[in-house]
């Protein structure tokens, strides 16, 4: 019997459950990423080493591999990329190639925002670090590029000195040649985890996201999140009409949708949004919390089946926190064993495979790995979190240590 098969676009740790899923529904996987030995290689039934944000390419392959399906439900160019290659060659998409470019061109994305009356802080864009001082935005600002994965690039500025520096790595970074300045918002920032189904949103989770600590003070990433966020009923409300226009005005259903907030008292800013699942950790967490196999699902509406989204409310607290190294040639992760005989972690994850380098940015490519751990109290937790970065620990290949430990709280 000849398999049907399906190319799954980046090898990211996020897409091991994504391969192992297809091979239970009868696919032969084609792993396509530019890595050598991308994590997930090891799962796929085949890796093609190439870049998944060449489409042409990509689309060259799915054409020779007669591929069934192609998808990607963790990266955002990588979607993109899905959605181009599945409507060259006849297969559903969850949302059409015009769409996604829409929701990872970020500069586009906020137009639309703006448009639409969609709550967002004011911006510009840029071309040439010339322009930085043309803006009329009040400091402190926001630089980014205007198409990057992993929020690579993205720096708090307080200055027109600092703007200029930051806003030339983002033009370097940006594929496109564009970055975006926009004002930054004081307040709590909210990752919701949402599922589109019957032109409605369901909200699956809001988890307060943890900024990293550096003394600099400009990197804007996270080292994790913590589920519930300690949000009012009134923002919650708000939340959920904010998501529900966003998905009318993106026409999107029946699509994972994950959407980025700040929230201060009654104000919400939404800083971005992408329908898909989250990276890192978001299947499985999102499923622990919930019950939700949002993974099953965002597979189901690149099929095209109909998605019944059930869920439920979990009661206590849980954290999923991400692993940093510093640069080096990563070679692996340890992890003291009474933390696993005291049930002290829920699970642990490795990011990386021997021999990868890891670079100077703090951003998620450089994420080495992450554990998960849960409390009936949030003092509890924040205490769990602690106890266990202080018992883990990164080896480079040579055996020296090299876990960022000064980033978090």
């Amino acid at each position: 019997m000849v398999k049907k098969k399906a190319i799954v676009l980046g090898g990211t740790a996020a897409h091991i459950p994504l391969i192992n899923n297809l091979k239970t529904r009868g696919y032969f996987t084609i792993l396509i990423d530019y890595y050598e030995n991308p994590i997930a290689k090891e799962v796929a039934d085949k890796h093609i080493q190439e870049s998944t944000l060449d489409k042409e390419k990509v689309l060259e392959i799915a054409k020779q591999e007669k591929a069934d399906l192609v998808i990607a439900t963790s990266v955002d160019q990588a979607n993109s990329t899905a959605c181009f290659v599945s409507e060259k060659l006849g297969l559903h998409v969850p949302y059409s190639y015009e769409t996604s470019l829409r929701v990872t061109d970020k500069l586009l994305m906020k137009r639309i925002m703006i448009e639409n009356g969609i709550p967002t802080s004011k911006y510009c864009q840029i071309k040439d670090v010339k322009d930085c001082s043309t803006h009329d935005l009040s400091y402190p600002v926001i630089v980014k590029p205007s198409d990057s994965n992993g929020s690579k690039g993205v720096r708090k500025v307080n200055t027109l000195e600092e703007l200029t520096s930051y806003a030339k790595q983002a033009l370097m970074i940006s594929r496109n040649g564009k970055a975006i300045i926009e004002e930054f918002k004081e307040g709590k920032e909210i990752g919701i985890d949402c599922f589109i189904t019957d032109n409605e949103v369901k909200v699956l989770t809001a988890r307060s996201r943890q900024k990293i600590k550096t003394s600099e003070n400009t990197i804007q990433q996270i080292w994790g999140t913590i589920h519930p966020a300690m949000i009012s009923e009134d923002t919650n409300k708000l939340l959920k009409q904010i998501t529900n226009q966003i998905a009318r005005v993106f026409n999107l259903n029946n699509t994972p949708l994950i959407v980025q907030v700040i929230v201060n008292d009654s104000e919400i800013n939404v800083l971005e949004l992408a329908p898909r699942i989250g990276g890192g950790e978001s299947t499985r967490f999102i499923k622990l919390i919930t019950g939700c196999d949002i993974l099953n699902a965002s597979i189901d509406s690149f099929l095209g089946f109909k998605v019944d989204v059930n869920h439920k409310v979990t009661n206590g607290y849980f954290s999923d926190v991400l692993i940093y190294a510093k640069p080096s040639v990563f070679g692996f992760i340890s992890i003291k064993e009474q933390l696993l005989d005291e049930k002290i972690l829920e699970y642990s994850i490795c990011y990386k495979t021997k021999g990868m380098k890891i670079g100077e940015d703090l951003s998620s490519v450089n994420r080495v790995g992450a554990f998960v751990v849960k409390s009936s109290s949030m003092s509890d937790l924040k205490d769990k979190i602690k106890y266990v970065i202080e018992r883990i620990e990164v080896y480079d290949i040579y055996g020296n240590p090299t876990m960022r430990k000064d980033v978090y709280f």
